[in-house]
């Protein structure tokens, strides 16, 4: 058998693998010489070995990537990334390499520093050591995508009822008060979206929806109230998005199990002028298919069957609030065999039962509702902290109340 004397790309590469399962130098000959019918020997696989190791480059070493929380609030992130040279310079670009949403982070520092890296696999690639530092952005609102986020509502497709109607009408009410989208995530209301859906399964006559009422913390861009009381500033944009999301879900589950759906706006101290044109955007969304109040009055009334349900926010005239609803739906109240009030704003329950009015001696209930938001620094440094978390959703029949779920 003719001796081996010069080695091919392939002879190599399989001497290289061969290598790499752990053979020693004489197996490697021996198999060598099998695959190739030429006599390779111990001292030419060990030097050709040798030779090509000491001028391979070293593989380098893992990049250890870090993140750093400090105190003031802003963020360090360390990272090895390929880029090219122009998109070290683009701020958006690196916000996102490093994984920071760029409508919510603005960069303070970056430093991007070449970083030749080399592995078996890939050879040498040149990659950048990139260090940047980032803060919460504060006082900068995105109108523009604001904006586009309202210009794309289109109207929902229309949702196929295929509930399947009882004989006993009954009727669901669901008046979720001082959510405070915004300071509130909708992570935290997770569970209060799978529950209140797991309700909305059932078939009901009627849905009833009281949408607003502190829906959105802020009133505006700038952290204030409707009244403009300097609040938290919170994300205006992922607070929409989010309450979008959470009453998108609930109006399409009702339109698919219930055959008549409804939606009022009711004014809220934090937020009226934000929820009305959210509540215009649902309108746009679902008016095709669902009822809709978006007027713009303190008090407002709607029949479930024969029960009354009036609602207000209840951050004016809380003491004879019974009698202004008397007094503005006299029809209404005269039909209804059930007459409640629900208000929230104050963040806790609390029921009067019963609240004589005029000579009607079957009263009212006024109802106070909790609130399952989360608990902002206002509320946890006062130590208003005590409430109920939870949302109170009623059921009806044609003339009574039939029952409160707590979600």
């Amino acid at each position: 058998m003719q001796k081996h004397d010069s080695w091919t790309e392939e002879e190599h590469n399989k001497l290289i693998e061969l290598k790499g399962k752990g053979l020693s130098y004489q197996q490697i000959a021996d198999e060598l010489t099998r695959t190739y019918c030429t006599l390779f020997t111990f001292d030419g696989v060990r030097n050709r070995y040798r030779y090509f190791k000491d001028k391979e480059p070293q593989e380098t070493p893992p990049y250890k990537e870090t993140t750093e929380i400090l105190h003031d609030g802003t963020h360090k992130s360390d990272k090895l990334l390929r880029m090219s040279s122009e998109q070290s310079k683009d701020v958006n670009y690196l916000l996102k390499a490093h994984g920071f949403d760029v409508d919510e982070w603005e960069l303070v520092s970056a430093r991007n520093n070449i970083w030749n890296a080399y592995s078996k696999q890939d050879g040498v690639q040149t990659l950048y050591s990139s260090k940047i530092t980032v803060k919460p952005k504060t006082n900068e609102f995105n109108f523009d995508r604001f904006i586009e986020i309202i210009q794309k509502t289109k109207p929902a497709r229309p949702i196929t009822f295929k509930g399947i109607l009882k004989q006993e009408k009954t009727y669901l009410h669901i008046p979720l008060f001082d959510m405070h989208f915004g300071n509130s995530r909708l992570e935290h209301y997770k569970d209060t979206l799978r529950e209140i859906v797991h309700l909305l399964e059932e078939t009901y006559h009627e849905v009833l929806f009281i949408v607003g009422q502190d829906l959105l913390h802020n009133d505006n861009f700038k952290g204030q109230t409707a009244n403009g009381t300097p609040i938290d500033k919170v994300n205006m944009i992922k607070a929409w998005e989010e309450a979008d999301t959470f009453y998108t879900t609930l109006i399409s589950k009702a339109l698919e199990k219930s055959p008549k759906v409804t939606v009022i706006y009711s004014k809220g101290n934090h937020d009226e002028s934000m929820s009305w044109g959210f509540v215009k955007m649902l309108e746009a969304k679902f008016g095709h298919q669902v009822n809709f109040d978006t007027s713009f009055r303190e008090r407002k009334a709607y029949m479930l069957g024969l029960n009354f349900i009036g609602t207000t926010h209840g951050d004016k005239n809380r003491t004879n609030i019974a009698s202004n609803f008397s007094v503005e739906f006299p029809e209404m109240w005269a039909r209804a065999t059930t007459r409640e009030v629900y208000m929230g704003h104050l963040h806790r329950k609390r029921v009067t039962k019963p609240i004589e009015v005029v000579n009607d001696s079957r009263g009212v209930i006024v109802r106070e509702l909790g609130t399952g938001n989360e608990i902002d620094g206002y509320h946890d440094d006062h130590g208003y902290t005590l409430a109920h978390q939870e949302f109170e959703i009623f059921e009806y029949t044609e003339r009574k109340k039939k029952r409160i779920h707590y979600v």
